[in-house]
């Protein structure tokens, strides 16, 4: 029993490590597209990144989940 717990324990830590998300951000006046995947955290701080980056330069980036 204590095998099998073991296991499930590692198969659910092994599991969070596996989500991935995608998004789809467009920048407004332009209409360039730009994706990205990556886990939950990566995705919000590259589009955080890209929208601090992109008010530098006038843009203006929508993004929306694909």
């Amino acid at each position: 029993m204590k095998k099998l717990l073991t296991f499930v324990t590692i198969l659910m830590i092994s599991a969070c490590g596996l989500v991935e998300v995608c998004v789809v951000c467009t920048e407004l006046n332009t209409g360039i597209e730009e994706d990205y995947c990556g886990s939950p955290d990566q995705v919000q701080e590259w589009e955080d990144d890209l929208e601090e980056t992109g008010n530098q330069y006038g843009q203006d980036w929508s993004c929306v989940g694909s």
